[in-house]
């Protein structure tokens, strides 16, 4: 198992320098990942989508005018002041992109940090957000399915043409740059037609708050749905860095480092590919405090990375 962490990507007032440093601090900790999510646009008025798994009663467990970065632009900027750090978003929402212009700018950022990019998708819950966004709600898992294949074609190779059930391209064009690797595709959602979409058509999934013996069964489930042997299966935590203002009681603490590196060992043992560690207070000292913790639990556990230069994912 390899430990990511989720990067500032929302926290009020976060500076550029403030989002390297969070960076650049994984990066020299020997972390695996550094991770963000994808929301453009939220609603101001009367919020009537709700999402499956993240709540018990399927309400957004944050406010709707948080700040949050845009996914790939904050990536970019990962990028430039890390070496080895594996760059992720978890997830990003597909069907609200142009497929060719989100395959130029996974490609490109790909490339610009040496192969190291990780896309997670998913198919939207906000229908709100699509409505702002002037995007169709109606067959957006077909869209998604569409995209998926459009970007892999388009990074295998040029010219590009493409006749799907939603997306076409059906006069050929050229697209460069190209990773010079497949790019990860892993895909999210708690549904059985969610985990049957990740296990068919996907390289990996994210799952979110699993217990590890919840991961384990949706790993059993996912290779039963015809995971491959090299799928890549996700799990996010939050937890409570010590001496943070307004941390939530429900969540891992994470002041035991040898507490902490036996939970690792649990999720490790549960079949977890990448433990997200991700911080329950929203600020840039606590995501910093959360890497010295996680370093700490995994130096005991051997989950780190080997500090190199070789500007390679691990």
């Amino acid at each position: 198992m390899k430990l990511g962490v989720r990067l500032p990507y929302h926290c009020a007032g976060v500076t550029g320098e403030q989002l390297a440093a969070v960076a650049k601090a994984a990066d020299q900790a020997g972390m695996h990942s550094g991770w963000v999510a994808d929301h453009v646009v939220f609603p101001a008025g009367e919020v009537r989508s709700t999402t499956a798994g993240s709540t018990r009663d399927g309400r957004y467990p944050r406010p709707m005018d948080e700040t949050t970065l845009e996914a790939w632009t904050t990536l970019t900027w990962a990028a430039a002041v890390t070496t080895d750090l594996v760059l992720a978003v978890g997830v990003c929402v597909l069907p609200q992109r142009n497929p060719l212009v989100l395959a130029k700018q996974i490609a490109t950022l790909d490339v610009l940090s040496g192969g190291r990019v990780w896309c997670g998708a998913g198919i939207g819950w906000l229908r709100e957000e699509f409505e702002a966004l002037g995007v169709p709600w109606a067959r957006r898992a077909a869209r998604t399915e569409d995209t998926m294949a459009l970007m892999r074609a388009a990074w295998a190779g040029s010219p590009v043409t493409y006749d799907g059930d939603v997306v076409s391209v059906p006069e050929p064009v050229h697209f460069v740059p190209r990773p010079a690797a497949p790019v990860p595709i892993l895909l999210g959602g708690h549904s059985e037609p969610a985990l049957r979409r990740a296990a068919t058509l996907g390289d990996g999934w994210i799952g979110h708050e699993l217990m590890p013996p919840q991961a384990r069964e949706t790993r059993t489930e996912l290779e039963r749905l015809g995971a491959s042997p090299d799928f890549r299966f996700v799990v996010s935590r939050l937890m409570n860095p010590p001496d943070q203002p307004g941390a939530d009681d429900r969540r891992l603490d994470t002041e035991s480092p040898t507490r902490l590196a036996g939970v690792f060992a649990d999720y490790a043992d549960a079949g977890v590919d990448v433990l997200l560690c991700e911080p329950s207070v929203r600020t840039v000292d606590a995501h910093l405090r959360l890497i010295d913790q996680v370093h700490a639990a995994g130096e005991r556990t051997g989950l780190l990375r080997t500090l190199s230069t070789s500007g390679g994912p691990a």
